[in-house]
């Protein structure tokens, strides 16, 4: 039981420290902060720690598998003023960030949901609010007062745990081994193996814990979102009469840096590298290395010809899977006329063997257009901001070019797709299977001018993109061209940063990135449209 006293004493110091804070009539930041009314998107490197310390309000935490918190503030109680930027301060430190509410006195206190990374540390605490995790934290220290404190936990969460409540009740609805005698004041147990320590305090609430529902799994295919808007993260107004939701651009670039004979330049430094969005110099943000772990989509052309050789597909996108790191993500999408999601993002290498194996042969045509805009609208847009990236393995010939026409094909015209492909942060790889021969022997000569619009229309989506067009004359050089691209995968660096022209003008705003090494060839995305 070390443990346990191990734990009961960082709650006693956490204790101390909040009643400490609560007798202070302000906080004092150790350092000066960034308003969150200017910058509420903060990159926050693993094994961070986020402290939330709302006295006069709610707080509801979200784990989710992207690198950035992002920060929302509505009035806790109703009729009242907007939430202002001032009554939120955050200040960042070293592997840590703080994040305060200060309302007027004169007002209801503020309600903070906040979207933190996985692998964070959270120390929470609040006076008269309910404090809610959703998902499995590196750590846990929540002290609540007068309200309850919820962990919506996955079942399969591996953690130690301490809940205790003075006057209220303590509630599992997880599964857990329980130590000691049975109390519904106080719980001490282990859920799974044991791991993420997870302590929970409240005085006059409840503490609850519930499974957190599965994924959806019933999803069959990407779905296609063709709204109007972008795709990139659009900032929100922050006008008087409106509750706060505080959100700004991102702008990601993977870049393959090189020597001028193609072999990748290994370890750049944050100080090596110069973006400019139009000319002008911006501060990164965030910087990751050859080593940070990539977002694989397998995109798998199965119709026409290439229906008739799955088994050397399969070999292929085996021996592709074999290339990536054991750290790398990978999902699986096949399409003919339409788009099946196979396997959602995963490391589980067994898993997605068994999804390659399980491809069987398609019926319909070819939505090349709909398939791809399907795969960044879906598949990518919970991992928005990390290392992302799509192999499309494809003739390129959507049922809408010649030989079918305008009444064939996909929904999503090539416009849309090419707009899609700016605002994606993920580079696009297309490896061009080359069908033409047997396509032209079938519909004719017209044909080829199909042939000719689909290459050029690859080659395009992969330069807005940063990636590059390959060429496999057959389906067998599949394995080729596969170990190609993890060749090119292994020379990409990541920056991100927040344009310093902020405003919402709609213009396309172009990239340039130079690298401080002699003879250094950098490719990377174009530019991107800034949202209006």
């Amino acid at each position: 039981m070390g443990w346990l006293r191990v734990m009961v004493g960082v709650l006693a110091a956490w204790m101390l420290w909040s009643a400490e804070s609560r007798a202070q009539q302000t906080f004092e930041p150790r350092m000066p902060v960034k308003r969150y009314f200017d910058d509420t998107r903060t990159l926050l490197p693993p094994k961070s720690t986020v402290r939330i310390r709302n006295p006069r309000g709610n707080i509801s935490v979200r784990i989710v598998p992207r690198p950035d918190v992002f920060i929302t503030a509505t009035r806790h109680a109703a009729p009242g003023p907007p939430v202002r930027a001032e009554e939120v301060i955050i200040e960042e430190l070293p592997q840590q960030l703080n994040i305060t509410t200060d309302p007027p006195d004169t007002t209801t206190g503020v309600d903070l949901e906040v979207l933190v990374p996985e692998q964070t540390y959270l120390r929470l605490m609040s006076e008269i609010g309910t404090l809610r995790v959703e998902g499995l934290p590196a750590g846990l220290i929540a002290t609540a007062y007068y309200g309850n404190i919820e962990l919506c936990l996955p079942p399969e969460s591996d953690a130690d745990v301490t809940w205790t409540s003075v006057h209220g009740r303590v509630r599992a609805e997880v599964p857990l081994r329980q130590f000691g005698t049975p109390d519904d004041r106080a719980l001490h147990g282990q859920m799974g193996r044991g791991g993420a320590i997870l302590v929970a305090q409240a005085d006059r609430g409840d503490v609850v814990a519930t499974a957190l529902p599965p994924e959806n799994s019933a999803r069959e295919r990407p779905v296609l979102h063709r709204s109007a808007t972008a795709t990139v993260e659009e900032p929100v107004s922050t006008a008087e009469g409106s509750d706060v939701v505080l959100e700004t651009t991102l702008v990601v670039l993977n870049a393959v840096v090189t020597t001028p004979n193609g072999a990748p330049i290994r370890g750049l430094q944050l100080e090596d590298v110069v973006v400019l969005e139009d000319g002008e110099p911006q501060d990164i943000t965030y910087f990751g290395t050859l080593e940070t772990p990539f977002n694989l989509v397998l995109l798998l052309d199965l119709s026409g010809s290439t229906r008739e050789k799955l088994a050397v597909i399969r070999r292929a996108a085996l021996g592709f899977l074999a290339t990536l790191r054991p750290e790398d993500r990978m999902a699986i999408v096949t399409f003919s006329d339409t788009a099946r999601l196979l396997c959602p993002l995963t490391n589980d290498r067994r898993k997605l063997r068994e999804r390659i194996d399980e491809i069987r042969r398609p019926e319909g045509g070819t939505n090349f257009y709909d398939a791809l805009a399907g795969t960044m609208n879906s598949v990518l847009r919970e991992v928005r901001g990390e290392r992302n990236a799509v192999v499309l393995v494809t003739d390129g010939m959507d049922n809408v070019l010649p030989p079918g026409g305008p009444d064939y094909g996909s929904v999503t015209t090539y416009e849309e797709l090419r707009r899609l492909a700016q605002e994606c942060d993920a580079m696009l790889l297309p490896i061009y299977l080359d069908t033409e021969a047997e396509v032209v022997e079938r519909y004719g000569a017209r044909a080829r001018l199909g042939y000719a619009i689909a290459r050029n229309q690859l080659r395009e989506l992969a330069a807005l993109t940063g990636g590059r067009l390959f060429y496999a004359k057959t389906v067998e050089d599949l394995e080729d061209c596969y170990a190609a691209v993890a060749a090119e995968l292994r020379a990409v660096y990541s920056f991100g940063y927040y344009p310093k022209q902020a405003q919402r003008d709609g213009r396309f705003r172009r990239i340039h990135v130079k690298v401080r090494r002699e003879g250094a060839a950098v490719r990377t995305r174009q530019g991107y449209v800034m949202p209006k």
